[in-house]
This record gives structure tokens, C-alpha cells and sequence, in this order.
């Protein structure tokens, strides 16, 4: 065995942890001494743990099981405890280091949780953590064999003075009840000659939307002493990047410097081209170093949203779309020339792909839902949890347990417009309104988005932003804004434009805004008439304003609403707005031509 060196250079204190360091390497540590127990405690000299108990409990000297007598570092993950273990090195001198040890699991109760192991390494004092690697998960079982596993530092640890390097121990996800106890013995740490290879994870799961790729995740490769470039290869179905959203391929090279790879996130993600199960393992080679593997598994599931049926639209009109929707409505029915989409995100972002039509009740009062409000349109409000089954089809009203749809979320209001009578020498405009039924805590936007024909069938993709953001954001209770959206003029002379509303999650937490669409007006316009010209050119001013008379630069048939949707006042030809009994905020002009603009009194 080699023999312990225990150099104490200086002592550093991070985060209430005190210790001496390793400053000359090769290093051996076997746990042969007493153990000071404490919270957190040096428990023997260079080694800090965060509760070092006594015997069978939390961190310990484990004088039962080892591989070298008289006792091994044992430690019992918890649901209430993670084991944090922490050695400090000088590596000033040092570079290419590695540690190695040999571990094992023992019973520890009836339960069926492995123990996991995740080594990681700071340079600046414990404040963060770098070069991250799983590198072990062991049952909750008598083992009778201890393994050899070896960590090598990231190369950003090279010629360091003050490194931690973490022995950092958590019970598994899956399984029930106690995990196993870690047993860990005869610990080396040595400055290595041979090249040496890391990967910060060893399996990595996906789930994808057929026609979209899934969401990319990373892992860490790094790599010292490197006599050739580090190749990834990637199985069939999936794909590798250095980048977290383009330049997607199957294989990548990497180039060290000077034989070292500092820490490179190579971004992988599932690209399945049909439904079903995926798997294999991404590798990382270089020559001479052990390659390394990670597992890949993924799901690929198709989505069954359906399109509605496109409004045929016509030059010089104006079309009410949609007004009202009755919370008595039948379920899995829809307003004209619109349709409800479904996930299964509790809070959706704008990258969250849509699964189902909405196909339940327009008046449940509990759990995640589309509801009709009358007048108001129809909201979206979305909780922790999806419908019941029961609930959402009325075969049980009063479920309260059971199987609950599993695409059950609020998602998005689409409605699909036919503007092949459309020329380009007119434009189309839908002008919308959104509403706060309810604030609560949690902020919520609904974004309108569009594109032109459907995707191929596949409702999550195609969608374009407008070139200027057009969204309504959470108010206050009871409030509502009008909006008008220009369409690009690419949407003129299609069979099929749609445009959708996106209900997504923005901050905060509670319990989720409740927003309502309301009032969708469509009305296409003539580039060259002279009422086109005149609302594009008409202006208020002064504005802002103080109270008294603001003046148009040409006379209009308008109406003007407070913030809140309230009609002030309506005037045939005006030229003029007094608005000295007005009190001061921000109102919304609109003409008849369905220009609107922002008037704000100081």
C-alpha cells in the first residue's frame, strides 16, 4: 500500500469548512485514524465532511467493512442528508491528476435505493463546482468485492494552490425506503502521466415530438496528457453539438491544447424521424485513453392537435371572428374557425409543444382548463395538476382520485384564415383583445404567433414571432387591453394562414393568472384607398398630453377606451378630443378604419 503523505501547507475556511491541504503528491489516505466527529468537522487531517456521527449513521469510520484494515469511510445517504465529503489539495506544482479509490455498497435497511456518487472539483473555494461526474451508483446490497474508480480533475485544476475536490453522495431517485451504505477505502491521489479522459454524466434521457427534435441537454468532456484529437460519436437517432440550439451532426472532433481538453459542453439531442424508443451510446475517443460512454435512451411520440377549418377573408371587409364562447358548451366543441390546444407542462414556456385538442368541459371550476366566459371570451388558467378523466368527459363529475389526462394543460387558442382574395396590395389586420379574469401570483402572457399553411399536419412547427413582438401580458383583476396585429404581407394569397395565442408561464409562483381572449376582428384594407392613407397618416398630438384638447392631423370616426376596455367617448369626423374630464393614464384611440393608437394624459 502506498504510504500516507499528509503535507499541511495552510488552512483555508469556505463555506464553515476548515481544513489543512495536500501539497505533495503522490497522496494516500486509508481512514486508519480516529474520527472527529462534528458538523461540519475536519475529521481527520485535510478531510472535512458536513456531519461526521457516530458509527452507522451519516459520515463514519467504518471499522466492519474495508478493504484495508482497520476501518474504511463509510456514509449513509438520507432523505434528509446528503454525504459531503472534501478534501483540499496544492496543486501549484501539479498538473493531470487523478483520484482513485475502491468502493463498494453494503444493506442498509429494507430499502431499494442505490447510493450515488458525484465527484466534482472548485478552484475558487467552494463557490462553484466544475468538472461534475457520476461516477458511481451502487445497490442497496451486500457486496462482497470492492471496485476500483478513478476521477480525473478537470484540467482547469492544473498548478492550482487551492482545490477542493468533493466526494458528494445522495440516495437514488428511483426505489423506495433506506439506500445502500457506501463504503469507500484506500483513496490515491496522484499526479498521472497516461492520457486521461472525463465526461461528466454517464446517461442522458429525451423525450421528442415527432418532426421536431427534442430539447438539447449537455455533458461536460474534458481530458489531460491527450496525444490526438477527442472524437464523439453519437448512435443512430440522435445528434451532437458545441452549440446548445444549431450545428447539430453525428460526429464531432475536438483539438487539445498541448495535450489538454479544458471542460467542453457538447450538446446532444433526439432527432428521431419516426415514433418510438431510442437508444445507444454516445462515445468519446482518444487515442491511448480509456473511452468513455453515455447511454442515450429517448421517446419519440406523435402529436394529434388538429388544424380548424380556414375563414375565407376578402379585400376592403371587416369580419367578426369571435366574441363569446358559453361555459355550457359541448365538450370537444369549438367557435368557428378555431380550435384548443393541449400539453402536459404545468408552467409551459415558449419552446413547450402541443400534444391534444382540448376535449373536455368549458365549465370546471378546479385543476387545469379552457373555460368559456361569455362575453369575455374564452381563458386559460392551469394548475399543478391536469383534469381527472371523469371530470373532463362528465362520465364522473365528482372524480377526485384516478387517472388524470395526461395532455391536459391549457396551451393555445389557434384560428386559421383563408386570404387567397387577398392581393398584395392590401393589408390584414386582426385586432384582439386580451383580459385578466383573475391575476393571482403567477405572471402569464398570451403571445400571438403565426405561420403560413399547417406544418404538414404537424402542429409544432412553422410558427414564426412578428417582426414586432404582439403579446398581452397578466394585469390586474378584471382588466383587458386591445391590440392590433398587422400581418406580413407573405400571409396575402395563401389557402391557409393561422395564427395562434400562446398561454405561457413568465415568473413568480402561486397560483396562475387566468387570461381571456376576447374580440378577434379581422378586416383587410386596401393599400391605395384614401381612408387606408388616411389612418396611416393621422397623428395625436401633443401627446402625452396634459389635460385640454389634443388635436388629429386628419379628421376621423373614432372612439376612445380607458386601459381597462371601458368606452369614453365616440366621435364622427373629429378633429379634436378633449380630454379634460379624463382622468390621467393611458387610453386607446381606435378609428373605423381598426387603427388604433395610444393617447397618454399626464
Amino acid at each position: 500500500m502506498m504510504k500516507k503523505v499528509l503535507f499541511i501547507l495552510a488552512f483555508v475556511c469556505t463555506s464553515g469548512y476548515t481544513f489543512g491541504q495536500i501539497s505533495s503528491l503522490p497522496a494516500a489516505e486509508s481512514f486508519d485514524a480516529a474520527f472527529v466527529e462534528g458538523t461540519p468537522s475536519t475529521f481527520i487531517p485535510n478531510w472535512t465532511g458536513n456531519t461526521v456521527a457516530p458509527p452507522s449513521t451519516r459520515i463514519f469510520r467504518d471499522d466492519v467493512d474495508f478493504n484495508s484494515a482497520p476501518a474504511a469511510l463509510s456514509i449513509i445517504p438520507t432523505s434528509s442528508f446528503n454525504g459531503d465529503v472534501q478534501v483540499s489539495l496544492n496543486l501549484t506544482s501539479y498538473q493531470s491528476v487523478a483520484v482513485s479509490f475502491l468502493a463498494k455498497s453494503m444493506l442498509n435497511g429494507a430499502g431499494t435505493r442505490d447510493a450515488v456518487l458525484t465527484m466534482s472539483t472548485s478552484i475558487d473555494g467552494g463557490t462553484t463546482w466544475i468538472g461534475s461526474v457520476q461516477v458511481a451508483s451502487l445497490p442497496n446490497a451486500n457486496q462482497t468485492a470492492f471496485t476500483t474508480y478513478t476521477y480525473a480533475l478537470p484540467a482547469e485544476a492544473n498548478n492550482q494552490a487551492s482545490v477542493l475536490v468533493r466526494f458528494f453522495v445522495t440516495r437514488g431517485a428511483t426505489g423506495t425506503s433506506t439506500a445502500a451504505k457506501l463504503v469507500i477505502d484506500d483513496v490515491t491521489i496522484q499526479q498521472v502521466s497516461t492520457p486521461q479522459l472525463a465526461v461528466s454524466l454517464n446517461s442522458l434521457s429525451f423525450s421528442q415530438v415527432l418532426g421536431v427534435p427534442s430539447q438539447s441537454q449537455f455533458v461536460n468532456v474534458s481530458g489531460s496528457n491527450l496525444v490526438g484529437n477527442v472524437t464523439l460519436t453519437a448512435p443512430a437517432n440522435f445528434e451532437i453539438s458545441l452549440a446548445a440550439g444549431s450545428g447539430f451532426t453525428t460526429s464531432l472532433s475536438l483539438a487539445p491544447t498541448s495535450g489538454t481538453l479544458l471542460l467542453t459542453p457538447i450538446y446532444v439531442r433526439l432527432n428521431n424521424v419516426a415514433t418510438g424508443s431510442s437508444l445507444g451510446t454516445l462515445t468519446v475517443v482518444s487515442s491511448n485513453a480509456t473511452t468513455q460512454n453515455v447511454a442515450l435512451t429517448g421517446d419519440t411520440t406523435v402529436a394529434t392537435v388538429t388544424d380548424p377549418s380556414p375563414l375565407a377573408i376578402a379585400e376592403n371587409s371587416s369580419t367578426s371572428v369571435f366574441s363569446t364562447w358559453d361555459g355550457g358548451s359541448a365538450a370537444g366543441t369549438y367557435p368557428a374557425n378555431m380550435v384548443f390546444w393541449t400539453h402536459a407542462t404545468a408552467d409551459p414556456d415558449l419552446t413547450t409543444l402541443f400534444m391534444e385538442d382540448w376535449t373536455c368541459l368549458y365549465n370546471l371550476t378546479t385543476r387545469s382548463r379552457f373555460n368559456g366566459e361569455g362575453d369575455n371570451g374564452v381563458s386559460f388558467i392551469n394548475t399543478g395538476n391536469s383534469q381527472f378523466t371523469g371530470v373532463c368527459d362528465g362520465s364522473d363529475p365528482t372524480q377526485v382520485t384516478g387517472t388524470a389526462v395526461t395532455n391536459g394543460r391549457a396551451g393555445a387558442i389557434v384560428m386559421a384564415f383563408n386570404t387567397t382574395s387577398v392581393t398584395n396590395a392590401s393589408v390584414i389586420t386582426v385586432n384582439w383583445t386580451g383580459r385578466t379574469i383573475l391575476k393571482n401570483l403567477r405572471a402569464y402572457g398570451l403571445r400571438m404567433q403565426y405561420r403560413i399553411g399547417n406544418g404538414g399536419g404537424n402542429g409544432n412547427v412553422g410558427w414564426l414571432e412578428f417582426p414586432q413582438t404582439e403579446e398581452y401580458l397578466s394585469g390586474e383583476d378584471a382588466t383587458s387591453e386591445l391590440k392590433t396585429t398587422t400581418l406580413p404581407q407573405s400571409c396575402n394569397g395563401q389557402a391557409m394562414v393561422e395564427v395562434r395565442w400562446v398561454y405561457y408561464y413568465i415568473s413568480g409562483t402561486g397560483a396562475r393568472a387566468q387570461l381571456a381572449l376576447d374580440d378577434v376582428n379581422v378586416s383587410v384594407t386596401i393599400l391605395g384607398t384614401p381612408s387606408f392613407t388616411a389612418a396611416n397618416e393621422f397623428t395625436l398630438y401633443p401627446n402625452p398630453s396634459t389635460k385640454g384638447v389634443v388635436y388629429l392631423s386628419t379628421a376621423q370616426d373614432l372612439t376612445v377606451y380607458d386601459i381597462v376596455g371601458n368606452l369614453v367617448m365616440s366621435k364622427k369626423g373629429a378633429t379634436t378630443i378633449e380630454t379634460t374630464g379624463l382622468s390621467t393614464g393611458i387610453y386607446l384611440v381606435k378609428t373605423a378604419e381598426h387603427i388604433t393608437k395610444k393617447l397618454v394624459i399626464e
